[in-house]
């Protein structure tokens, strides 16, 4: 699964032209990007390895969304829903989306599965339901008046 969706980032990667450089750090050396070199950094040997895909989608989103001071380095203990970081945080979350839903009803969808499955800080939460409902109601037709609603 972990292969899966890393296969997944590395098409988003390849298509946006980032260049992904996996390397072998100090445990807790975090990850980073830069927009001018369009490339991230990721860190093999990262202390939490259910981490990586989040870090991963989230110094993806720094380029994508085109956050030009250069080097950012991931940090989950800022959890301000302002600024860089959280605005990177939600087009994170966007990237994982579609990757989660793609074979999923919508019945056994779970916020917190998501959050859990990709380590996704908690306080996210309300962006992955917004985002897993637009994803749903933008890709499939529902009997609910053509709209789903998350609980």
């Amino acid at each position: 699964m972990v292969d899966d969706i890393i296969s997944y980032l590395n098409k988003i990667a390849v298509d946006n032209n980032i260049r992904v450089i996996w390397e072998h750090f100090d445990p807790y050396t975090p990850p980073g990007s830069s927009y001018e070199d369009m490339c991230v950094v990721m860190n093999l040997d990262w202390h939490n390895k259910d981490e990586l895909v989040f870090q991963y989608a989230h110094e993806l989103s720094h380029i994508i969304r085109g956050d030009k001071t250069d080097l950012f380095f991931y940090n989950t203990l800022y959890n301000n829903k302002t600024g860089i970081e959280y605005e990177t945080n939600l087009v994170a979350v966007r990237l994982l989306v579609p990757f989660y839903c793609s074979d999923t009803e919508i019945r056994d969808i779970s916020v917190y599965d998501f959050l859990n499955s990709y380590c996704i800080p908690h306080y996210l939460a309300d962006v992955a339901k917004n985002e897993i409902t637009k994803f749903f109601n933008r890709n499939f037709k529902s009997v609910n008046n053509g709209e789903y609603i998350l609980y």
